[in-house]
């Protein structure tokens, strides 16, 4: 897992580098400010000494996690106690199986939910479901002045979020219903979680499960905590998102920065936005992973990915921000096969490094 500074996780209130860092690259810096996020405490906080007020530190600082504060940087506290609002926000377009998605965001055992649908679709249909669904959910339906495409509704359905949480909801996927129940508790039972997701099924276009690509075979072989550096890397080196589609991915609204809230290091990601977005949710803190199939990704016609010029511009899209990665030296100390691990729940179980299942199957078949 890289280099480690020699203290365990989460067992340090203060650290003050001293007035020794302004030489560090700018590699050097993002790879310190990980290990000292490590270390720290919920709420500890990071002095830079004479560093602190240089620019250099600003991007790293963020990239890494942490929050400004008068005194330098803190760690947030990431644990979830109680029953936060989660929105679960529909970036409406394809009215055809839009009424299946709906029914499954309504359906969910967790119950502080909000569904939220911004609706870029051309025709009445969308609005007509919504304006039926019964009483007493809480839906909260927008229909978009001008036609925002795929990446400008992901951002409108964020900026019209309520919750502290946010599950993306594809209108042409589902989620189980404990789906959202589940990937809360990943964020109350482990602490420094950026991102929780699971396996997800491929159903077709009625509904029938479809068998795996490799994408969506488990990265893993029970329910686990990754390192979110490491889990990134393999997700990067391997070209593949095992991570999920936007549907897979609980995340917190406040990780991802307006105006543009989706990319990595000013790669927007274009086609690939869900890997972008992985990757800097990753680098704020780990990973949990569910073995159980908690959404349903759709494979149908409709979809943009059957389009060749799209899938071209996806693998460009995929080099371009494994570059931003190598460029960063975020892969140095690290085995692209091999990811830092914990049972889940951690109950303060020790790192271990474990291969991913089936890593080398899936990067030799995602090469273009």
């Amino acid at each position: 897992m890289g280099e480690r500074l020699p203290f365990a996780d989460r067992t340090i209130a203060a650290i003050d580098c001293g007035p020794y860092l302004d030489g560090l690259s700018g590699p050097a810096r993002l790879k310190l400010l990980l290990e000292c996020r490590r270390c720290l405490k919920p709420g500890g906080t990071l002095t830079l000494g004479d560093a602190q007020p240089s620019e250099h530190w600003a991007v790293p600082a963020a990239l890494a996690g942490f929050e400004s504060a008068h005194a330098g940087l803190v760690k947030p506290d990431r644990r979830v106690k109680g029953e936060p609002l989660v929105s679960v926000a529909i970036p409406a377009y394809n009215p055809a199986f839009f009424a299946a998605c709906l029914e499954s965001a309504l359906g969910q055992t967790y119950r502080n939910v909000e569904v939220v649908v911004c609706d870029d679709s051309p025709g009445p249909e969308i609005e007509t479901r919504v304006r039926e669904h019964p009483r007493g959910a809480t839906v909260r339906y927008e229909r978009n002045t001008a036609r925002l495409g795929p990446r400008g509704n992901f951002t409108r359905c964020l900026e019209r979020s309520q919750g502290e949480f946010v599950k993306l909801l594809c209108d042409d996927d589902c989620l189980a219903p404990q789906c959202v129940a589940r990937l809360v508790d990943a964020f109350r039972q482990a602490p420094d979680v950026a991102l929780a997701t699971s396996r997800r099924r491929r159903i077709d276009a009625a509904g029938h499960a479809l068998a795996d690509q490799p994408a969506t075979v488990p990265i893993v072989a029970q329910d686990t905590v990754i390192d979110g550096r490491t889990l990134a890397n393999a997700m990067l080196m391997a070209g593949l998102n095992f991570v999920g589609e936007p549907s897979t991915v609980l995340f917190r609204r406040a990780d991802l920065a307006p105006p543009g809230y989706f990319g990595f290091a000013g790669v927007a990601g274009h086609g690939i936005i869900d890997m972008a977005t992985w990757t800097a949710l990753l680098l704020k803190g780990d990973a949990v992973y569910f073995r159980d199939a908690l959404s349903s990704f759709r494979i149908h016609a409709g979809q943009r990915q059957h389009d060749p010029a799209k899938a071209q511009r996806n693998i460009g899209s995929i080099r371009e921000l494994q570059a931003a990665w190598l460029g960063l030296a975020l892969h140095e100390g690290l085995e692209p096969n091999r990811v830092g691990v914990k049972p889940f729940p951690p109950r303060d179980a020790a790192w271990c490094v474990s291969p991913l299942v089936g890593f080398a199957a899936r990067r030799a078949i995602a090469r273009p």
